[in-house]
């Protein structure tokens, strides 16, 4: 089932990476721009982030769901015995 972009759920995932450190030396030249390899690396990490959230939130919610089944069915069970 895919999902639409959320772009909350993009900003939550980003802060949780962590992003590497800046050097202490602030005389050094600027870094170089990133190659297109490295960005599309960057950008394909990203979307792998965001895919394995989206799909922790699917199982969370099946989860639930197949929980609430159980103790619905667990209910009538009970209901009939009585």
């Amino acid at each position: 089932m895919p999902r639409q972009f959320d772009p909350d759920e993009f900003a939550a995932a980003m802060r949780q990476v962590k992003h590497p450190k800046a050097p202490a030396d602030t005389n050094t030249l600027p870094a170089e721009p990133l190659a297109v390899e490295e960005w599309q690396h960057s950008e394909e990490f990203k979307v792998r982030v965001i895919a394995a959230r989206a799909k922790l939130k699917l199982m969370r919610d099946r989860s639930e769901a197949l929980q609430d089944s159980l103790q619905e069915f667990r209910f009538r069970q009970s209901r009939m015995r009585a």
